[in-house]
Protein backbone atom coordinates (compact mmCIF):
# COMPACT_ATOMS: atom_id res chain seq x y z
CA UNK A 1 0.00 0.00 0.00
CA UNK A 2 1.59 3.56 -0.97
CA UNK A 3 1.49 6.82 0.05
CA UNK A 4 1.15 10.30 -1.88
CA UNK A 5 2.86 13.19 -0.06
CA UNK A 6 2.00 16.57 -2.23
CA UNK A 7 3.83 20.13 -1.35
CA UNK A 8 4.09 22.79 -3.78
CA UNK A 9 7.85 24.13 -4.50
CA UNK A 10 9.06 26.01 -7.55
CA UNK A 11 12.12 24.10 -8.84
CA UNK A 12 14.86 26.35 -10.57
CA UNK A 13 12.77 27.89 -13.25
CA UNK A 14 9.84 25.27 -13.17
CA UNK A 15 6.65 26.60 -13.37
CA UNK A 16 4.31 23.71 -14.61
CA UNK A 17 0.77 24.22 -14.66
CA UNK A 18 0.64 20.45 -13.91
CA UNK A 19 1.46 20.43 -9.89
CA UNK A 20 2.05 16.93 -8.76
CA UNK A 21 3.08 14.53 -6.16
CA UNK A 22 7.01 15.14 -5.58
CA UNK A 23 7.25 12.48 -3.00
CA UNK A 24 5.91 9.51 -3.78
CA UNK A 25 6.30 5.92 -1.80
CA UNK A 26 4.40 3.70 -3.86
CA UNK A 27 5.16 0.16 -5.04
CA UNK A 28 4.38 1.02 -8.50
CA UNK A 29 6.35 -0.94 -11.54
CA UNK A 30 8.55 0.82 -13.85
CA UNK A 31 6.85 0.85 -17.37
CA UNK A 32 7.43 -2.31 -19.18
CA UNK A 33 8.32 -0.59 -22.31
CA UNK A 34 11.47 1.19 -20.65
CA UNK A 35 14.71 -1.01 -21.66
CA UNK A 36 17.16 1.25 -21.40
CA UNK A 37 18.99 1.87 -17.96
CA UNK A 38 19.53 5.24 -18.45
CA UNK A 39 15.77 5.62 -19.83
CA UNK A 40 15.12 4.06 -16.22
CA UNK A 41 17.10 6.13 -14.30
CA UNK A 42 15.62 9.22 -15.84
CA UNK A 43 12.05 8.17 -15.60
CA UNK A 44 12.62 6.87 -11.63
CA UNK A 45 14.14 10.40 -10.94
CA UNK A 46 11.32 12.69 -12.36
CA UNK A 47 8.57 10.61 -11.39
CA UNK A 48 10.31 11.07 -7.41
CA UNK A 49 11.19 14.86 -7.96
CA UNK A 50 8.01 15.66 -9.82
CA UNK A 51 9.61 18.37 -12.26
CA UNK A 52 12.97 19.05 -13.64
CA UNK A 53 15.40 21.06 -16.35
CA UNK A 54 17.92 19.73 -18.51
CA UNK A 55 20.33 21.03 -16.19
CA UNK A 56 19.14 19.75 -12.88
CA UNK A 57 18.98 16.56 -14.36
CA UNK A 58 22.38 16.62 -15.87
CA UNK A 59 24.10 17.67 -12.55
CA UNK A 60 21.67 15.44 -10.23
CA UNK A 61 22.28 12.22 -12.57
CA UNK A 62 25.77 12.95 -14.63
CA UNK A 63 24.58 12.36 -17.67
CA UNK A 64 25.68 14.06 -20.88
CA UNK A 65 23.13 16.59 -22.22
CA UNK A 66 23.46 14.94 -25.63
CA UNK A 67 22.23 11.87 -23.81
CA UNK A 68 19.63 13.30 -21.84
CA UNK A 69 17.79 15.07 -24.85
CA UNK A 70 17.55 11.93 -26.76
CA UNK A 71 16.44 9.95 -24.09
CA UNK A 72 13.45 12.73 -22.64
CA UNK A 73 12.21 12.88 -26.53
CA UNK A 74 11.64 9.30 -26.82
CA UNK A 75 10.05 9.10 -23.08
CA UNK A 76 8.26 11.87 -24.34
CA UNK A 77 6.99 10.78 -27.55
CA UNK A 78 5.65 7.49 -25.88
CA UNK A 79 3.71 9.48 -23.46
CA UNK A 80 5.28 8.66 -20.48
CA UNK A 81 7.09 12.54 -20.14
CA UNK A 82 5.63 15.64 -20.48
CA UNK A 83 7.38 18.84 -21.36
CA UNK A 84 6.29 22.56 -20.46
CA UNK A 85 9.03 24.89 -21.65
CA UNK A 86 12.13 23.69 -19.73
CA UNK A 87 10.64 21.42 -17.62
CA UNK A 88 9.85 17.65 -17.81
CA UNK A 89 7.83 15.67 -15.29
CA UNK A 90 6.28 12.40 -15.50
CA UNK A 91 3.26 11.76 -16.87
Amino acid sequence: MGHNFIFSANVGFCTMSTQRAVLRQTAEPIPAELTSPTAKLIYLYLDTSGQSTVDEMQQSLDIPKLALFSVLGSLTDSGLVECDGDCYAAS
